[in-house]
């Protein structure tokens, strides 16, 4: 118990959930509703370190759509706030700069328990959950 309160543990988890999600890519489509949209998908980093972004799992379509998804693991419901809503915001504006990117670019955030609905939840446009991964 005490372990799980430690960064290292809180790093690991979140490590961890990344690669349970990259795992289970059909359901997060089926979850999506783009089970039968032809698709790319692997992870994504950003190649100029000053602007160093990394982006979980991209799901590029052939519908011209681009999910990018962020896996982030909580205990309960996940809560976006100031900081995290401008990072997701920067890493959406480095990857379109970067990839140059005309498709529609879609944020999909990927947590256990869903997500706290805020000022800054808005632009999320889809949310999975761990349910959504181990659907059948």
């Amino acid at each position: 118990m005490q372990y799980s309160s430690t960064p290292s543990h809180s790093a690991w988890s979140g490590f961890a959930f990344e690669r349970v999600c990259l795992l289970h890519s059909t359901q997060i489509k089926q979850g999506l509703g783009i089970a039968g949209v032809l698709t790319e998908i692997s992870a994504w980093q950003s190649r100029e370190t000053d602007l160093g972004a990394q982006i979980d799992l991209v799901i590029d379509r052939n519908d011209r759509v681009i999910n990018l998804c962020e896996a982030k693991f909580s205990s309960e419901k996940y809560a976006i706030d100031k900081k995290i809503d401008g990072d997701l915001r920067n890493k959406r504006a480095v990857f379109k700069q970067e990839t140059k990117t005309r498709k529609t670019l879609q944020t999909t955030l990927i947590t256990p328990y869903g997500l706290v609905q805020n000022a800054y939840a808005n632009q999320i446009t889809s949310q999975l959950t761990m349910d959504d991964l181990f659907r059948q």
